[in-house]
């Protein structure tokens, strides 16, 4: 795989970190839960809150090896706050908005803070950044 590639696919890993996922293992098992980690060298992945499908069992945490996973799909919308950074470039000077591509996370003037969760702030720039936040989520048809 190409360097760019590679990136892209880590680029990618890492944008759904925190999300719900279903694994599915060489022998069958799949497991449903939050994904907390992924080691980019042997795709191994940690996980929380697991539920083994099929059965009543729940396991807090596991670790699974990257060599027993045979398919890897995320259970849920993923929120990929790139598309609102791009839009809030636009209303702010250059260098206003950055978005840490890695953890999601965009903060605008050095003060509001976006996440998957929300936006975090106070005073008119706040206002602002919230009115934006939820005309794109509406226009993404998450809220």
């Amino acid at each position: 795989m190409s360097d760019a590639a590679m990136r892209a696919f880590n680029r990618e890993m890492a944008t759904i970190v925190g999300a719900t996922v279903n694994v599915r293992l060489a022998d069958g098992t799949v497991y449903n839960g939050a994904l907390k980690g992924v080691d980019p060298e042997s795709l191994s992945i940690v996980m929380t809150d697991v539920v083994i499908e099929g059965t009543e069992q729940r396991v807090p945490k596991i670790f699974v090896y990257g060599s027993h996973i045979v398919s890897f799909s995320v259970a849920e919308e993923e929120l990929s706050l790139e598309g609102l950074a791009r839009v809030l470039e636009r209303q702010f000077p250059p260098g206003g908005v950055q978005y840490f591509q890695d953890t999601g996370i965009i903060v605008v003037m050095n003060k509001i803070r976006i996440t998957a969760d929300g936006v975090d702030g106070t005073g008119p720039l706040y206002e602002r950044v919230k009115l934006a936040y939820d005309e794109w989520m509406e226009e993404m048809g998450l809220l």
